[in-house]
């Protein structure tokens, strides 16, 4: 087990990429910490990992709260005794022309999607460097944080500035031991993108037939290289946004 005796906290833990990254860490033997404001839907994954021998606590919390991030770190050390490995996973996502797009919605994304995972590499990294043992930190972006879409105007500004933050975080942080990533997904059938697709909102087809590997990407894809970047066997790698899209941020061609 690549993560055996590892304590991690991953936010956004309720659904989706969350949830997975949460399940295959414990599966690595690390003690895992679900954070989200869906409280009873992380006690239900955490006593499923508790049932099959994993050791799991589930936290509400919301990241646009310093406080609530830095209580979240002080719940995990008083169970757990240590953090060594920190997703910033939580966000929302939002369509809406920009020319209408409401200052609330706005500033909502950013405090999310920005300073969200400002906060939580914060406060992991004031714990992570009081342990004087180092750690790392993953940060869950998008390829909107690289290539821009229309009507999107919030979600690629806070992700292509959480990429940045990643890089900037890994150089300030690297002499301390801190390794900090980020894994940017392109389209991942989590439980949102599965209702849009039967909804009609989201145009499956033609996002296959603009996605070079031809298939929309599964929450599995991205599982390996979250446990990768969290575990030894990239102890050289920080500052990276590895990029999970099936070749869509590659493709210049519609």
């Amino acid at each position: 087990m690549r993560l055996k005796d590892r304590v991690a906290i991953v936010t956004g833990a309720s659904k989706g990429i969350g949830k997975g990254i949460a399940l295959r860490y414990a599966k690595e033997g690390a003690a895992v910490v679900l954070a989200s404001r869906s409280k009873d839907i992380l006690d239900a994954i955490a006593e499923e990992i508790n049932r099959y021998g994993g050791r799991a606590m589930a936290i509400k919390v919301d990241v646009m709260s310093p406080h609530d991030v830095e209580r979240m770190v002080e719940r995990t050390i008083e169970e757990y005794g240590s953090l060594d490995i920190m997703v910033n996973n939580a966000g929302i996502s939002m369509a809406h022309p920009s020319e209408h797009l409401p200052a609330e919605d706005w500033d909502r994304a950013l405090k999310t999607d920005l300073y969200g995972v400002f906060y939580g590499c914060q406060s992991a990294a004031r714990r992570m460097i009081k342990q004087n043992c180092g750690g790392c930190i993953v940060n869950i972006t998008s390829m909107y944080g690289i290539v821009a879409a229309p009507m999107r105007a919030a979600y690629c500004a806070s992700k292509a500035a959480s990429n940045m933050l990643t890089k900037v975080l890994a150089v300030e942080w690297a002499q301390k031991n801190i390794r900090v990533n980020a894994i940017a997904p392109g389209y991942v059938r989590t439980e949102l993108v599965e209702e849009l697709i039967e909804r009609g909102v989201m145009p499956l087809e033609a996002i296959q037939k603009r996605t070079p590997q031809g298939r929309i990407g599964r929450v599995e894809d991205i599982l390996s290289a979250a446990v990768f970047l969290a575990s030894d066997e990239s102890s050289y790698i920080t500052g990276s946004v590895v990029t999970i899209d099936g070749g869509w941020t590659a493709y210049g061609y519609l």
